[in-house]
């Protein structure tokens, strides 16, 4: 009886101090794992992809009031990719209309 006394006393709140942390790491990573997933969106050219997961990213940065420096990288990578993109469709309109 005094064994799992000890559980209780102890090792539960460990545990549930543990899991607390870990997901509170894995939530704040998440901006990391969306700019990753579209940095490698960007270099494949799925640019609209890539786009939406910088966009995801930034709102995560936002929402936790992250390193303003990082928020300030991908807000430039979104500005590139939104000028990519019109870039983009110009000329797949002007290669498409027979005028």
């Amino acid at each position: 009886m005094t064994s799992l006394f000890y559980v209780t006393i102890f090792v539960l709140p460990i545990v549930t101090i543990l899991s607390v942390l870990f997901y509170l790491l894995q939530k704040q990573n998440s901006h990391t794992e969306l700019y990753s997933e579209g940095l490698h969106d960007e270099n494949d050219g799925r640019y609209e992809t890539a786009l939406r997961k910088y966009e995801d990213a930034l709102s995560e940065i936002r929402k936790l009031r992250l390193d303003d420096k990082f928020g300030h990288k991908i807000a430039a990578r979104i500005r590139v990719l939104r000028t990519t993109i019109e870039y983009e469709n110009n000329f797949q309109h002007s290669h498409t209309d027979p005028s």
